[in-house]
């Protein structure tokens, strides 16, 4: 970063070297170019003049913008940048204002000429002024402009961390219950269930801190989950997964559709009742939509109330909201009886935000 900033500063200098340079030497580039002979350069005639508008820019650049101007102290700012500009055409100003005597003609010119020149002097002077505070006025915003979408940038990532910290737990509390339940009733199935957890912690540990993910690893993932579900739920429960579409080549953001899928099964399965979760994935060029319906039971708690340690959907909305702004729809459709979600994606997205 240091070797970065070394080369700015020094493209800078010697941008404004060689401006400062051109200006030395345009008069007699511009007399050369004509059709008359070719003048004698001469550097003093040149160089003090130039030193004045030099220290016009940088007094303005460095010292009066940053210490009066930036701070609203506009009255002081303009009295000095008035005093500045006086110092800087001396003694031409001071003649304007009855100070002093006459500058002296310049040779060849008449009196209307000498009253032109000068005007243009003070013209020039002026146009330093404003040119020094465009640049810095400009060189500030596009700064400040930097820093606001770093802030941004920061933000950004400190809250899809902190929400992505809270999925993981929440999803690991709920399988490590199933597991002790089967671990209770002494179930074969006990060891394909631990199985099936080391796939979803190996994809949570090492793949999921990333802020994009192959979308096949992501399908993948609730598929490992809806298996696990299986192992622990009777046969009355029906499952299915539909999936359609070319999954190569897509990212998404890891652990975005797992919650839609756990607040079915956490809310849709009654051992009582018969109960059906249904999962569809449609994946075209453009567009992902996933659907996740599942029945509703009077004695499981309604999913659109509040919910114990309920951060799954609230937490996905937050996400989508971050990640997806203007790119996603998520429709939330609650009957008396079922309990429909469905998610539809912008393919492919912005770019993250993210440094």
């Amino acid at each position: 970063m240091a070797r970065l900033i070394t080369k700015q500063h020094l493209t800078h200098l010697l941008i404004h070297v060689g401006v400062w340079a051109g200006l030395l030497f345009l008069p007699w580039m511009l007399l050369a170019s004509s059709s008359g002979p070719t003048p004698h350069f001469n550097l003093g005639r040149t160089l003090w003049p130039a030193t004045k508008m030099a220290l016009l820019f940088y007094v303005n650049y460095w010292v009066l913008i940053p210490k009066l101007l930036a701070r609203r102290r506009f009255a002081a700012y303009f009295a000095a940048v008035v005093a500045l500009l006086f110092i800087c055409t001396l003694p031409m100003s001071a003649h304007w204002v009855g100070i002093g005597s006459t500058p002296p003609p310049r040779p060849g010119l008449t009196v209307a000429d000498q009253h032109r020149f000068r005007a243009v002097i003070l013209l020039v002077n002026v146009l330093v002024w404003l040119v020094s505070s465009g640049l810095r006025i400009t060189g500030e915003w596009f700064e400040n402009e930097r820093q606001r979408r770093q802030m941004q940038s920061d933000k950004l990532e400190a809250e899809l961390a902190f929400l992505k910290s809270q999925v993981s737990p929440h999803f690991l509390f709920n399988t490590l219950n199933n597991i002790y339940s089967l671990a209770q009733l002494k179930s074969d199935d006990a060891p394909e269930a631990i199985l099936k957890l080391s796939h979803l912690m190996r994809y949570m540990l090492y793949e999921a801190d990333t802020p994009r993910v192959a979308l096949a690893k992501e399908v993948e993932y609730v598929q490992n989950y809806v298996d696990l579900q299986r192992l622990r739920l009777d046969e009355d429960v029906l499952i299915s997964f539909h999936q359609e579409g070319q999954l190569a080549g897509r990212l998404i953001e890891p652990m975005l559709l797992i919650p839609f899928v756990e607040n079915a099964f956490k809310h849709g399965v009654s051992y009582r009742h018969p109960s059906a979760i249904r999962m569809e994935l449609h994946v075209t060029t453009t567009e992902l939509r996933f659907r996740v319906h599942n029945r509703r039971f009077p004695q499981a708690p309604r999913p659109d109330q509040p919910r114990d340690s309920g951060v799954g959907l609230h937490n996905v909305e937050q996400r989508l909201a971050l990640l997806y702004p203007g790119r996603h729809e998520l429709r939330i459709e609650p009957t008396a009886d079922d309990f429909t979600i469905t998610l539809t994606l912008a393919l492919p997205h912005a770019p993250l935000p993210l440094s």
